[in-house]
């Protein structure tokens, strides 16, 4: 059929059929491209519940990894945190002793202890330094370095 314009008649175009021939040998001389297959239902493909099960488990054992991942991670991030903050109190510790020593090891604190308590006193000669001649300890009979 065809439909009519103000130019012409223009063709409507044959519906659109399915391209699935049965093919059994040469098609006879009337037939142009051999016989339509008729439509019919496909079967279905029967899915077998251990399958189902199967993946039912896999499926749940991937969550519960999943979840034991998580609650691990945050463990491990809550002791992390102690350790660090456990780290922090013992550093200030340590530079508070620090500081307590090197304020005590003063010599200005520790004279008049030492003066006071132990009675010692600043020596009032020069110090003499002098080198020992390992040549003259051999020939004592000293080992150079041992005590004697």
């Amino acid at each position: 059929m065809g439909t009519t314009s103000g130019r012409g008649v223009e063709a409507v175009p044959p519906p659109d059929r399915e391209h699935r021939y049965i093919y059994g040998g040469a098609s006879p001389e009337g037939v142009q491209g051999g016989a339509l297959r008729p439509n019919r239902r496909g079967t279905r493909r029967k899915v077998s519940t251990f399958n189902i099960i199967l993946l039912l488990f896999g499926v749940g054992g991937a969550i519960v990894f999943y979840v034991n991942n998580i609650l691990s991670i945050n463990r491990l991030a809550s002791e992390i945190g102690q350790l660090e903050a456990e780290y922090q109190k013992i550093q200030g510790i340590n530079e508070s002793l620090r500081t307590d020593v090197s304020r005590k090891s003063a010599l200005e604190n520790i004279s008049p202890v030492a003066h006071d308590q132990l009675g010692l006193r600043a020596s009032q000669t020069q110090q003499i330094w002098f080198t020992i001649d390992r040549d003259k300890l051999r020939d004592l009979g000293a080992a150079p370095g041992g005590s004697q």
